[in-house]
């Protein structure tokens, strides 16, 4: 009887815990222009970073939101979303945040990145 309720204590912690592993998994990252011209420079860093983590499995789940053939065209710019793989550490992930943190656009281009559990599907 001591085993079951061992077991059904850790079970109950774990299940807790579960959902703080799961928080910001994942980056919601755009940029675009603000009225002026885009910083293609910028442009091409972020998705080379983005590559990269892809490529060295980083990264497994990348949506791209914008742009999307539609009826509104997007002039320009990137919104989408980067998760990190199943089996990546923490400290894996978090540099691949700070590798996009550390991007910074001229004058006239936004720039947003926002940690999330998860990406979805808009």
């Amino acid at each position: 009887m001591k085993k079951f309720t061992c077991l059904m204590i850790v079970g109950t912690v774990l299940s807790i815990s579960a959902p703080a592993f799961a928080e910001s998994r994942a980056v919601n990252i755009s940029i675009g222009s603000i009225g002026g011209p885009l910083d293609n420079a910028a442009l091409r860093t972020v998705r080379q970073v983005i590559g990269f983590a892809v490529g060295t499995s980083t990264v497994d789940k990348f949506i791209v939101y914008s742009p999307r053939t539609g009826s509104i065209p997007i002039e320009g710019g990137l919104s989408a979303c980067a998760e990190a793989s199943f089996g990546i550490s923490n400290t894996t992930f978090n540099a691949f945040i700070q590798q996009l943190r550390s991007i910074n656009p001229k004058p006239g281009t936004f720039y947003n990145l926002e940690l999330t559990a998860s990406c979805k599907l808009k």
